[in-house]
């Protein structure tokens, strides 16, 4: 059954379509989104009227003293703007994308779309103080913003930390499709995932690989409440485009292995977790972490260690990082810059489209090594040992790891960590992609300077294949003193650096 008969079929016998399932009194995963609104409006109002005693009341007030004659301000505009700032600042965020579908089971925190949001809604409500010629002291604005900031990154943290803790425990949701073989084994698997797991798993559609004899059919938990048939496993793709999914769980027969290993591959490439069943593990993707969540031990994609507090620490660890390594490096680059210069014609830098976390897009920095027409005849490709296109100075900054320097200003600005998988280019991403499982997981964090694999001397023009298991290990048992060991690795690794 294809997409369009699907749908169509789906609307004429009154089955719940996909598209439904996003309206606030249907969809129970709507509460997470609905809290982090109200904390953020909290936040604005709330930041706002803590200024204000801060700012006068405080020993903080003697810092900067009223002009003489001036008498402290009431409270009451300061109170009526809280409430304006609250409304502003939802909608700021809103429209950053902070309250989209899948933000409740999102456990990154996004620091710099806060600021950006913050910085938004500041202007906004500036405009609006202009407009109306309100009087509001600017001081006490502008102590508000960078409560504001500091007091939303904290929300967030605790409201998702929380959220996620619930859905462990069966008091939260996720928003979950299954796949299965028919429908005489879709009604236990409903059974057990209500008995043992409650309401973690909220299933909301079911896709068989054996049609049933009514296309109209639907499935029934233990309250009652109906899962539709929402059609065959060819079906996924534009199922999981619309977004209205968190969790795919795949419990299909040996048989139907090539159904799971494409359910898989989409599940990746969609960001989405997925939980398949036991016996298609060696047939599906062997070298997957083994997880204990859906009736037998399964395999589990999408989970990291390096979430929550972790990507906090990794953070504030890779600002002080990247800022004292630049420090120390602006001496040497200076020196660089001029050997680089007096050796060939051109810039002294090299700006390249990388592909970095959640699959967006950046310039990485680096010194220039190779000549300015290196790839107009061959195109994109690696570098490999003894490559005529480097030129001397750039083969010796190679070779010590130097070029790569320059990347400490793109992890101070948040578009790499220092340590993590190594960002491909655009061209080398659509095609391994397509060749090599499990490759976009790649993506799941930030890429780095260096990482696991470069340390173990995969880099350059090396199998791609063992690059990506190295890279898969690292996400999956990320520590900060494996960050510090690969570190110190990079210091001392020269393995086909070229």
């Amino acid at each position: 059954m294809d997409r369009k008969d699907s749908t169509a079929e789906a609307g004429q016998t009154g089955v719940q379509k996909p598209s439904e399932m996003l309206r606030l009194g249907a969809d129970p995963f709507w509460l997470p989104l609905v809290l982090l609104a109200a904390s953020d409006a909290l936040v604005f109002a709330g930041a706002l009227w803590l200024a204000y005693p801060i700012r006068f009341y405080s020993p903080l007030s003697g810092l900067f003293p009223l002009p003489e004659g001036w008498v402290v301000p009431s409270f009451t505009p300061f109170f009526h703007f809280g409430l304006i700032a609250a409304v502003v600042g939802v909608i700021s965020f809103e429209r950053l994308g902070f309250y989209q579908a899948r933000a409740g089971a999102d456990r990154r925190i996004h620091v710099l779309r806060i600021l950006a949001g913050v910085l938004l809604a500041n202007l906004i409500l500036q405009v609006i103080l202009s407009v109306t010629g309100t009087p509001l002291s600017r001081g006490t604005r502008l102590l508000a913003a960078g409560l504001t900031f500091s007091l939303a990154i904290v929300a967030h943290y605790c409201l998702k930390q929380a959220h996620h803790q619930m859905m462990n425990l069966g008091l939260g949701y996720r928003r979950t499709l299954l796949i299965t073989d028919d429908t005489d084994k879709t009604k236990p698997i409903i059974e057990t995932l209500v008995q043992t797991y409650g309401s973690q798993f909220n299933l909301q559609g079911v896709l068989l690989v054996k049609s049933p004899e009514n296309e109209a059919c639907e499935f029934a938990d233990t309250a009652g409440r109906a899962i539709p048939y929402l059609g065959e496993p060819e079906d996924l793709r534009w199922l999981l485009a619309t977004g209205n999914f968190d969790t795919v769980l795949i419990d299909l027969e040996a048989d139907h292995c090539h159904e799971a290993r494409r359910a898989a591959a989409l599940c990746d490439r969609y960001r989405c977790d997925f939980y398949v069943a036991p016996e298609l593990f060696e047939n599906i993707l062997g070298e997957e972490k083994l997880g204990g969540q859906f009736l037998l031990p399964v395999l589990v994609s999408g989970e990291t260690p390096l979430s929550g507090s972790s990507l906090v620490v990794k953070r504030l660890f890779d600002l002080a990082g990247s800022a004292a390594l630049i420090c120390l490096s602006v001496p040497v680059w200076v020196v660089l810059a001029l050997m680089i210069k007096i050796e060939s014609k051109g810039p002294v830098f090299y700006r390249q489209e990388r592909v970095g976390v959640d699959g967006r897009s950046f310039h990485i920095l680096k010194f220039r090594s190779m000549r300015m027409d290196a790839e107009k005849e061959s195109g994109p490709v690696w570098a490999s040992q003894a490559d005529p296109r480097r030129t001397h100075i750039g083969a010796w900054m190679r070779s010590w790891n130097l070029d790569e320097t320059p990347q400490f200003i793109n992890v101070f600005c948040g578009e790499m960590s220092l340590v993590g998988p190594r960002p491909e280019r655009p061209h080398f991403v659509n095609q391994f992609k397509e060749e090599i499982p499990r490759y976009l997981l790649r993506h799941m964090v930030k890429s780095g300077i260096t990482g696991w694999a470069q340390v173990n001397g995969f880099r350059g023009d090396t199998s791609i294949e063992e690059r990506t298991r190295y890279d898969m290990w690292y996400i999956e048992n990320w520590s900060f003193l494996l960050d510090l060991k690969i570190l110190v690795k990079t210091i001392l690794a020269r393995e086909n650096a070229y």
